[in-house]
């Protein structure tokens, strides 16, 4: 029996409510740009049922948007999938420096 118990949570990924890694950071920007609105709209003078009413639109437009974001792409998908939109799909080449010299061992002999 080992004298110190291990703690298996390391490595284990933030988990908030089923929210799981950059997601947290997403609905917490969520709300405080929630906030931001209701703030906004307060200031504005507008009627402050309508406040409420936009504002409560808003947050769960947002609020269900981040857990469908959390459910389709999970933990490191939404990275992933933003990676392979910002990669190129085909790999051209126009000029054929490129392989002239495959054939070639160190010393320049073919």
């Amino acid at each position: 029996m080992p004298l110190y118990d291990l703690n298996r949570g390391i490595n284990k990924p933030v988990e908030f409510k089923g929210l799981v890694g950059n997601n947290i950071y997403f609905l917490v920007a969520g709300i405080g740009l929630t906030f931001g609105l209701f703030v906004t709209l307060y200031l504005l003078s507008t009627p402050l049922v309508l406040t409420i009413l936009i504002t409560f639109a808003v947050g769960g437009g947002m609020w269900a948007g981040v857990f469908a974001l959390n459910r389709k792409y999970g933990e490191h998908g939404l990275m992933k999938a933003s990676a392979r939109r910002a990669s190129p799909k085909y790999i051209t080449n126009r000029h054929s420096r490129l392989f002239q010299h495959l054939n070639e061992d160190r010393t320049g002999r073919t």
